[in-house]
């Protein structure tokens, strides 16, 4: 008697459109061998793709197949299917899988389409049988790539909706619209934007949250055009690639998106703050080889008895500064920034001013986007009594629909933003700003992470050093406007108005250098 094998295959689309269901299959099957006199040594039932082989039931038949093979009264001299486009959708890897199969001393058998192999020209309707499948599924997926490009050339969206969307039709066209999770995508981009955060420091801020994005994801979210509210059109056939506007509202503005991506990709100095040496090496990357121009690196050198650390050019033969040495010239540097109590008064007193400015815009700012939110809501019930009145198409009502609900949701960002907007600048003036007295101190008491971002507030360009001259730099603008205050203080503790004009420009600036909030570690 034969051993066989039955194998029964679905992929969900056939079983629903065609009725080919795995019980019936196994069914049929077991009929046929029952009328053949062919022993079912084992049935196999599977629910996957027939684009290849990689199947889990198919990887299991092969093993029963091989472990089988030596031994006469268990091989497997068959595996038998309802049809041909049972076993495989592709001409190619059908032959190449039966070929192994033949290998193993196992052939297979269609109930319906079977070919007798005794003649030559079988192989040409075998190839037929195999190939049939191959190109309907070819069509298929033409036909799908060809609407799926119709619906977006309108503006539609095809696919899985995007991290901060959910899927919506509008009239006839599939688009998208913002779920409860859109805020945190659009946060994101702004934290990727601001050059303050590394792209993991980002994605696991947005996985506690609560949306899981992997490593090689997060990336992609920032560089998708499509949450600008665009829809990126792939080459096909004889049309361009090309970038049209969406159906969908745009989750962020285009400077926003372009400013998140010129920091992903690395266009915009963005310091690495988790560097395990941070803490040894705080100047790695503020110095510059004063020969060959170049960023100094940092290493240690073992001695006869001990280790010893420097600041060094990649050229080889080139000058190398001692640890040591290197930071106590920056703490020199920073001792020309520390101010008196006089200036510092000034300073307060410049800064209270600015500070009464600035809140007063922010809750002018309110006023206006609360005013604006009530006109948009307004203008939501307007449309709502347009559509039911039938003044207005569906397709109007919803374009209009979705036009208006993405301004009023920009405008309750930007509402949330200003409202949830802390402003600590009591706490800073009487406290953070004292730091100026003895930064030097604060300074040498500060972890490897605090000293990179105070420096980069500090230095506008990267230090020269050289051991028979003096260090070369230049301060950031808000450093030097300290300084010019500093200079032109007088006796009575007053300073020109034209330095008071500019010393006021840049004073929320020169409050990023020593903000408690951006990057002091208190102990």
């Amino acid at each position: 008697m034969k051993n066989i094998i039955s194998y029964s295959r679905v992929s969900t689309d056939e079983q629903a459109q065609q009725g080919y269901s795995l019980d019936y299959q196994e069914q049929t099957i077991a009929k046929y061998c029952e009328l053949k006199g062919y022993k079912i040594s084992a049935s196999f039932k599977e629910d996957y793709s027939a684009k290849d082989f990689n199947r889990p039931e198919w990887l299991k038949l092969l093993q029963i197949i091989r472990s089988k093979s030596k031994n006469p009264n268990t091989k497997i001299s068959s595996i038998v299917f309802l049809r041909p486009d049972r076993f495989s959708r592709n001409l190619l890897l059908s032959l190449i899988e039966k070929e192994k199969l033949g290998v193993l001393g196992c052939t297979v058998e269609y109930v319906e389409g079977n070919v007798d192999t005794s003649s030559p020209e079988s192989l040409i309707i075998e190839a037929i049988n195999y190939a049939l499948p191959q190109v309907e599924n070819e069509k298929l997926s033409l036909r799908t790539k060809e609407g799926s490009y119709r619906c977006r050339t309108f503006g539609g969206w095809t696919g899985s909706p995007l991290r901060g969307y959910k899927c919506v039709r509008l009239d006839k066209y599939p688009t998208m619209e913002f779920d409860e999770k859109a805020p945190i995508i659009k946060e994101s981009f702004e934290k990727m934007a601001s050059g303050l955060y590394s792209a993991d420091e980002i994605r696991r801020w947005v996985n506690s949250k609560g949306i899981n994005i992997t490593k090689n994801q997060f990336p992609n979210i920032i560089r998708n055009i499509a949450y600008t509210g665009k829809i990126h059109l792939l080459p096909f056939k004889d049309n361009p690639e090309r970038i049209i506007d969406g159906l969908h509202p745009a989750l962020v503005s285009d400077e926003l998106f372009h400013a998140a991506n010129v920091v992903l990709e690395g266009r915009k100095r963005n310091m690495n703050f988790k560097t395990n040496d941070a803490d040894l090496y705080p100047l790695k990357g503020f110095l510059k080889c004063p020969k060959h121009g170049r960023t100094l690196s940092a290493y240690k050198s073992k001695g006869r008895s001990n280790y010893y650390h420097y600041y060094v050019c990649t050229k080889n033969r080139c000058q190398r500064f001692p640890l040591e040495w290197s930071h106590k010239q920056i703490e020199k540097i920073l001792s020309r920034i520390q101010v008196s109590s006089k200036i510092l008064n000034v300073y307060k007193a410049v800064l209270e001013d600015k500070f009464e400015k600035l809140d007063a815009g922010r809750k002018s700012n309110i006023k206006l986007l609360e005013k604006e939110i009530h006109r948009l809501n307004n203008r939501k019930n307007f449309l709502q009594e347009e559509y039911m009145d039938g003044k207005i198409t569906s397709v109007e009502y919803q374009e209009l629909k979705a036009n208006n609900e993405s301004q009023l949701f920009r405008t309750k960002s930007e509402l949330d933003n200003l409202e949830n907007q802390s402003v600590p600048f009591k706490s800073y003036l009487l406290n953070d700003i004292t730091l100026l007295e003895d930064i030097v101190g604060f300074y040498r008491n500060a972890d490897g992470k605090t000293k990179k971002k105070l420096l980069s507030k500090v230095f506008g360009s990267k230090v020269v050093f050289d051991k028979n001259d003096k260090p070369k730099y230049t301060f950031t603008p808000p450093i030097k406007s300290l300084l010019k205050l500093s200079e032109e203080v007088s006796k009575d503790g007053t300073m020109s108005s034209s330095s008071i004009k500019t010393f006021a420009h840049n004073s929320s600036d020169i409050k990023l250098v020593l903000e408690g909030e951006k990057f002091q570690k208190r102990s």
